[in-house]
């Protein structure tokens, strides 16, 4: 249970940091009712689910055993955050993008989202498992 809700709060977290972007780099809004809105929502579950599953998860849970523990804590976040470049990825290229497509403009709020999700996985990772290390 405690997966899953570090998953839902990473994703929204993420998500909030896209519209954030967008407005901070183009001074767009993004209406939660907008079609934009839906499709970005759509999208970025889907590839954050994927890539949470394959790719987040088994990273931070690999770092833990071979860390054996949470310390550094400063590891999890920062792993998590490069791992950011997956979803975008996925993204990009199902929506018909090149790998140049990295490097546009349009991917920066993607790189924004799932670094701000990588963040806040990598910490709540931590969190849950020093608590369960306590225990």
């Amino acid at each position: 249970m405690k997966t899953l809700f570090l998953y839902v709060t990473s994703w929204l977290a993420g998500l909030s940091a896209y519209a954030g972007s967008c407005a901070l780099f183009y001074h767009q809004t993004i209406a939660l009712t907008s079609v934009d809105f839906r499709a970005v929502a759509i999208s970025s579950s889907l590839a954050f689910t994927v890539t949470f599953a394959l790719f987040y998860l088994p990273l931070l849970l690999a770092l833990r055993r071979l860390l054996r523990g949470v310390r550094p804590s400063w590891a999890f976040p920062a792993a998590a955050a490069l791992l950011g470049i997956l979803p975008t990825a996925c993204i990009l290229f199902y929506w018909g993008g090149t790998p140049q497509s990295l490097l546009s403009p349009e991917a920066s709020p993607f790189f924004a989202m799932f670094t701000v999700a990588g963040l806040v996985a990598g910490i709540g990772f931590t969190r849950i498992y020093r608590r369960d290390q306590a225990a």
